[in-house]
């Protein structure tokens, strides 16, 4: 399988973290099952590959639409995969969809949204046609990007406050206090808290739970063995503890549980370097 990630124009980096494109080449895979940890982030997947379901707390087989907007993930969730992976997904920066598109994110928290439903069908159907054609991942990465600037009519919005502080708890991997935050914003903490809802989906101080635990599960992807006490200690834990009752509340597992039934998709996939669009 080949994993390959794309950083997107300058013009669109305040709001879209980076293209992705998932494939499992000539072979084809039979009851896969991969699971991810919230990130953060929300995103607009393409999948021209065969159908897949999705469990997490809400669905216990969820069938995912072709093409969809996936909403902020509370817990970890995890897809099952047979048959041939095809899958193309813009990744965006937290405020970045509402910010792009005037969607209301805080709607779609642990969805799947089929993507027709909300962005113009006809559109939807062009990019997945011509994803079906495409085989150079770095094209199909730039088709994503014209499919955004379309939709924008190319009039890219300046950041405003909430994508400018969203951005900033990802930068510093959620170890930040809100309170922080607030230094630079001249609005009181209730209508920041008010606006970044309607803008991430979640509340600032949540947000940045997900994303230092985020940080961490980044650090330990594709390994098969972990400083477990290391890590606790440069993601600002204060002790053991609370680490592992972080692990559990969004994992359902130990860490080192999670890591020896990750261990076979580690071999499986390696953590890809993002490539900059020529």
């Amino acid at each position: 399988m080949l994993y390959q990630k794309f950083s997107p124009c300058a013009q669109l980096a305040p709001f879209i973290e980076t293209y992705y494109i998932w494939t499992s080449q000539k072979e084809l895979v039979s009851n896969l099952v991969v699971e991810s940890p919230p990130n953060g982030f929300c995103s607009v997947v393409f999948n021209t590959g065969d159908a897949y379901t999705l469990k997490n707390k809400k669905y216990d087989m969820l069938a995912v639409p072709g093409s969809f907007i996936a909403g902020q993930a509370i817990y970890s969730y995890s897809l099952t995969l047979s048959g041939c992976i095809a899958v193309a997904g813009i990744v965006f920066k937290p405020a970045g969809l509402a910010s792009l598109f005037h969607l209301p994110v805080y709607e779609f928290t642990e969805e799947r949204i089929d993507l027709k439903e909300k962005i113009s069908s006809r559109l939807v159907a062009h990019i997945e046609e011509q994803l079906k054609i495409l085989t150079d991942a770095s094209e199909k990465a730039k088709l994503m990007e014209q499919f955004v600037l379309e939709l924008c009519h190319h009039n890219i919005p300046e950041p405003d406050e909430i994508d400018i502080a969203a951005n900033r708890i990802v930068e510093l991997n959620g170890m930040l206090h809100v309170n922080d935050l607030l230094k630079d914003i001249f609005m009181s903490r209730r209508n920041f808290e008010r606006k970044f809802f309607k803008k991430v989906g979640l509340s600032p101080k949540y947000y940045a739970r997900i994303r230092r635990f985020s940080f961490l599960m980044n650090r330990i992807a594709g390994k098969k063995e972990a400083d477990w006490v290391q890590l606790f200690s440069d993601c600002a834990y204060y002790d053991q503890s609370h680490f592992i009752k972080d692990f559990i509340a969004f994992t359902g597992r130990t860490p080192q549980q999670y890591l020896e039934a990750n261990k076979e998709l580690a071999t499986m996939i390696q953590k890809p370097v993002t490539k900059a669009l020529q």
